[in-house]
């Protein structure tokens, strides 16, 4: 007899059969069939032939569905859905969690015979030899574990069905180091989800990750989801004092991030998990793809910018840290350059990440405001988390470059009801609120520090103005950048006209342009005449504000 014979004739006449006792007389020869073919006990073999049967049918078999399909009571039924558990062991069925909600626990599961036994019985084959289908990278877990978590977020099952789902996966696969290593971590059950929730969405390439909905999702009362985030908070929690998470928090009370520690980034190389680092699109520079230059400063302004160098370089930059952790003080520069336009601030930013190796993350806020208006929180916030995904995923700490920051850091209004002005207040307080937590080295250049906001003040720890240079600076200026000009005629221009370092390189730019078109030197009057524009450019400079035009 057939396999396929067999299991017709059991589904014909099972059917709204009420599971008499005679039905087994009635079926034997059909069910040693069945009972040969998968190597089941018979009670098994006959369980297996009814879903078997509902799957090609195009069912997915619930212990409910069985109850209707005999016309029994789940009393009748008991025994029988012992075998439903032990074809499941065996991988015979497949069983699987349902998405919808349901009191009735035995609505919680359904089941599927393993395609590969399926394709055996339509194509005749013997009962195929490997039917397990193992998970055979830790990788695979952590996405299955973050596909429980997702679910939940979903409400597609709830709490109790997420801790029994992210047990079955950690007992289900301790045969990976990375797993076991974690299980025997002296975490809660709760912890263990949301750290290995962080894992994965740090593999995955987010090293920040917003915790707001997830939070919400993984506690059944509110009260408990407060008191996780207390212990977050104070300390307490056994994620933060074991140094296995950061948090930053922001605004409000269930605004926080978390990411791995550097613990936890070495437990995940020891365990040969690799994080993978996402192409950045956030304005991000290369020092190797900064030019090296020459910069001329006043003996101040060198003598500053020259500590900073220091303090930027790797070794003395560890150290600088790690004395300021050991005294709980801000592990940050935040580094103020203020002074006239032209003067070498953002220029002294590039030479800085070149000479100590350091990326650059620009942030343009003069090319940025009309995005700022409506979604200030959100913007910030995502500046400093991928801010914070970038160190993450460097061994140097890299630079936050606000450039031409004017626009934020100008003193709040205070009797002004327009909605820029209450845009701009709201973008200074959640700015200020950043810079409090802030790690890592922050710079903001503007053209009108006079105008700083006292809170931005005691933020930045480094204050350097750029002064327009002096006429025996210029005159070095325009020897260095223009080397075949006549000595005299430098220092003549310099006396001449009171011109900063980039507003002489647009001098020298010109001329460049001039002497290419028309293949000739480029004269002290021509020279003279390209200073002079620039000085009526100048003279059209623009206040401060979001308003201005």
């Amino acid at each position: 007899m057939k396999i396929t014979e067999a299991l017709n004739t059991i589904y014909k006449q099972s059917k709204s059969s009420g599971l008499q006792p005679e039905l087994m007389k009635e079926l034997k020869k059909e069910i040693n069939v069945v009972a040969k073919f998968t190597n089941s006990s018979t009670q098994d073999a006959f369980v297996f032939a009814i879903v078997c049967s509902m799957n090609l049918f195009g069912e997915n078999v619930e212990s409910h569905d069985l109850l209707r399909f005999f016309d029994v009571t789940p009393f009748e039924l008991m025994d029988y859905l012992k075998s439903l558990n032990t074809l499941s062991d065996r991988s015979i069925l497949i069983k699987r969690k349902n998405r919808r909600r349901f009191e009735d626990a035995l609505r919680k599961y359904h089941y599927v015979v393993n395609p590969k036994i399926l394709d055996a019985i339509i194509s005749e084959a013997p009962f195929p030899t490997e039917i397990e289908s193992k998970i055979t990278d830790v990788i695979e877990v952590l996405e299955k574990m973050h596909d429980t978590c997702q679910e939940c977020i979903a409400e597609t099952i709830d709490t109790n069905d997420l801790h029994d789902e992210m047990e079955e996966l950690i007992e289900g696969n301790k045969h990976f180091p990375l797993i076991t290593t974690v299980k025997n971590l002296d975490l809660e059950p709760i912890d263990r989800i949301i750290y290995f929730f962080i894992i994965w969405k740090s593999v995955n390439g987010s090293m920040n990750i917003d915790m707001d909905e997830p939070l919400n999702s993984f506690f059944k009362r509110s009260s408990n989801r407060v008191q996780y985030m207390q212990g977050i908070f104070n300390g307490s929690n056994k994620l933060i004092k074991q140094n296995l998470v950061d948090y930053t928090s922001g605004r409000f009370f269930n605004d926080i991030d978390l990411s791995l520690s550097d613990s936890s980034l070495n437990l995940l190389k020891d365990h040969g998990v690799i994080l993978h680092r996402r192409k950045n699109n956030n304005g991000t520079i290369s020092p190797d793809s900064i030019a090296a230059k020459t910069l001329v400063y006043e003996a101040e302004e060198s003598k500053q910018i020259n500590e900073l160098r220091t303090m930027m370089s790797t070794e003395c930059y560890h150290d600088l840290m790690q004395r300021l952790k050991a005294k709980a003080l801000p592990q940050n520069l935040n580094i103020l350059l203020f002074g006239a336009p032209g003067t070498g601030k953002t220029e002294t930013v590039y030479q800085l990440a070149k000479s100590s190796g350091r990326e650059i993350m620009k942030v343009e806020i003069s090319q940025s405001k009309s995005m700022w208006f409506g979604e200030s929180e959100k913007l910030i916030k995502k500046i400093f988390r991928d801010y914070a995904d970038l160190a993450k995923q460097n061994e140097l700490t890299p630079i936050l470059l606000f450039n031409e920051a004017d626009a934020i850091l100008s003193s709040r209004k205070t009797n002004n009801a327009s909605a820029v002005s209450q845009t701009e207040n709201a973008i200074q307080n959640i700015l200020l609120e950043e810079l409090e937590n802030f790690k890592g080295i922050f710079i903001a250049t503007t053209n009108l520090a006079e105008n700083l906001d006292r809170a931005f003040d005691r933020r930045f720890l480094f204050k350097i103005k750029f002064n327009r240079p002096s006429v025996e600076s210029r005159a070095a200026i325009w020897k260095d950048k223009m080397s075949n000009i006549n000595p005299d005629d430098a220092i003549a221009l310099s006396k001449d006209f009171e011109l900063s370092g980039g507003q002489i390189d647009n001098v020298i730019r010109k001329a460049e342009i001039q002497m290419l078109l028309k293949n000739t030197t480029c004269t002290l009057e021509e020279l003279k005449q390209f200073c002079a524009q620039e000085i009526i450019l100048q003279k059209g400079f623009a206040s401060i504000g979001f308003g201005k035009g």
